[in-house]
């Protein structure tokens, strides 16, 4: 029998509390990739940072830690001191995007003793240095949080350019413990292209100038056509959804869009409302015809532009939200003039769906 798949959530935070290591200050520490062993450090570093409401629940199992670094699907760089305890930690892995060559980057954790320290630069630029050795991805991206400006500067850092603004994203009790207080958390989409090809790229003449915006920030090869609305080549849409129960939120990644794509907008608001969700965001293949014929159903269901991502399902991805909570807008805080624009974009489109209730 296998203990971590018999544990329940509660039973797998007292494993990690009842295994805890001390992290003494100002010991030595080597940043490396994770060893055998680093599970439990990893995972303490989650409960530390986030309680026990990161709503990923592999975190919470160093064997899950392990076994995904394994595999491939998740690279962990740690900084470990001279006892073996982990203090701080970084990560590429898979997650969303259909697109699984498409990284993303970010768990940055530093535990309190080094957090005034060069730790996380060092984990950065060990980090930058494994992601060009990474020939398995086509390109990474990032969620920043913008309750500080301290993860957009590091990101920046990085080459990531800004794509997108996931308003309301998570919950605040996520962050608790960083004292984000009692709103939800906006987080701010980045993403760098390593390995990029020629790609058709359909996009909506309703957002031409924030798209062209986006877009500015990259250096793509692609055959872009704007429509008003451009006809779907697929009669059924093809899509898969994906609640996180914990942020209330359901992310629909619309890999191809038929010209049924309307009524499935209307099953999904309908259905998120009865279910009580705070967001509902929407992933729409650019890749081919129909893009602009999605955008305007969403619309006119009250979403709302999010962004644009390189490569997410291979081609890239329009991102459209809904927000069925009040956004704290005058809460999130935007590091960068290109951010900024974004944001203020995208408060205006806000004003455009409310006006449609």
């Amino acid at each position: 029998m296998n203990v971590t798949t018999q544990e329940s959530h509660s039973e797998r935070i007292e494993r990690i509390r009842r295994n805890w290591r001390e992290i003494e200050p100002d010991r030595k520490y080597a940043i490396g990739p994770l060893r055998s062993g680093d599970g439990q450090g990893i995972a303490q570093l989650f409960y530390s940072v986030y309680g026990d409401r990161y709503p990923v629940e592999d975190y919470y199992i160093p064997e899950s830690i392990e076994r995904l670094n394994a595999e491939g699907a998740l690279l962990t760089v740690v900084a470990r001191l001279e006892s073996g305890a982990v203090a701080g930690q970084g990560a590429y892995y898979q997650s969303s995007p259909p697109n699984k060559a498409l990284f993303e980057f970010g768990q940055l954790l530093i535990a309190p003793e080094y957090r005034n320290s060069l730790m996380v630069a060092k984990i950065l630029k060990e980090m930058d240095r494994l992601s060009r050795t990474m020939t398995q991805a086509q390109g990474f991206f990032g969620e920043a949080v913008c309750t500080h400006l301290v993860t957009q500067k590091l990101v920046d850092k990085q080459g990531y350019a800004e794509c997108g603004l996931e308003v309301s994203l998570m919950p605040a009790g996520a962050y608790e413990k960083e004292g984000a207080g009692s709103q939800r958390v906006s987080c701010l989409l980045g993403a760098r292209v390593d390995r990029d090809h020629h790609m058709p790229l359909h996009l909506p003449e309703c957002y031409r100038k924030e798209l062209e915006l986006i877009l500015r920030g990259f250096s793509l090869d692609r055959e872009i056509s704007f429509s008003a609305m451009d006809a779907p080549l697929a009669t059924e849409s093809s899509f898969d959804s994906r609640t996180f129960d914990f942020a209330s939120v359901e992310r629909v990644q619309v890999t191809t869009v038929g010209s049924d794509f309307t009524d499935v907008v209307r099953t999904l608001d309908q259905d998120a409302k009865r279910r009580n969700m705070a967001v509902v965001q929407v992933f729409v293949n650019a890749g081919g015809p129909g893009a602009a014929f999605a955008v305007e159903a969403l619309r006119a269901r009250g979403f709302i532009l999010g962004g644009l991502v390189p490569l997410w399902f291979g081609p890239d991805g329009i991102l459209m939200q809904k927000i069925y909570v009040e956004p704290e807008f005058d809460a999130i805080n935007l590091f960068s003039d290109r951010s900024k624009a974004l944001l203020a974009f995208i408060r205006a489109d806000w004003d455009r769906a409310r006006s449609l209730a």
